[in-house]
């Protein structure tokens, strides 16, 4: 990932998400009368109605899907890149869309995948997912 894409402009739902992020966390609301995560954030867990609250998850994920985008969509962020949907390793059925910081020669849907921070100079911390390393005992293919 290089700087030089579109900076974050968090609200107030999303502030604990950036902060997350800025701490190299990945984190999701959690509803504790479930036991789920929801995403994106909803104000009342729509199962038991209770307030959400933001937890840590590990980064582990999964591709579900991917595309790779050709034309300048998003200023700031130069094509070709990919984007896809990853399911984290908590919850399998939850799908994150998510920039992927990897080849799509290298991707099939259940490769595994892990989060990977940047730091932009600009003074904020974005988030892709990369297929996990051979050292993690897990192949990327």
């Amino acid at each position: 990932m290089t700087a030089g894409g579109p900076q974050p402009v968090p609200s107030a739902e999303t502030r604990p998400f950036w902060a997350g992020l800025a701490a190299h966390e990945l984190r999701l609301p959690w509803c504790s009368g479930c036991g789920r995560f929801e995403h994106p954030r909803a104000i009342r867990c729509p199962r038991c109605l209770r307030e959400p609250v933001w937890r840590r998850i590990s980064g582990r994920a999964s591709v579900a899907s991917w595309t790779v985008v050709h034309r300048p969509l998003v200023p700031g962020l130069a094509p070709p890149y990919v984007v896809g949907t990853v399911c984290p390793d908590e919850q399998p059925d939850l799908v994150l869309d998510t920039r992927l910081a990897a080849a799509p020669q290298d991707l099939r849907t259940g490769t595994p995948v892990e989060v990977v921070y940047h730091d932009d100079p600009r003074g904020f911390t974005v988030h892709a997912f990369r297929v996990r390393r051979a050292a993690d005992g897990i192949a990327g293919r």
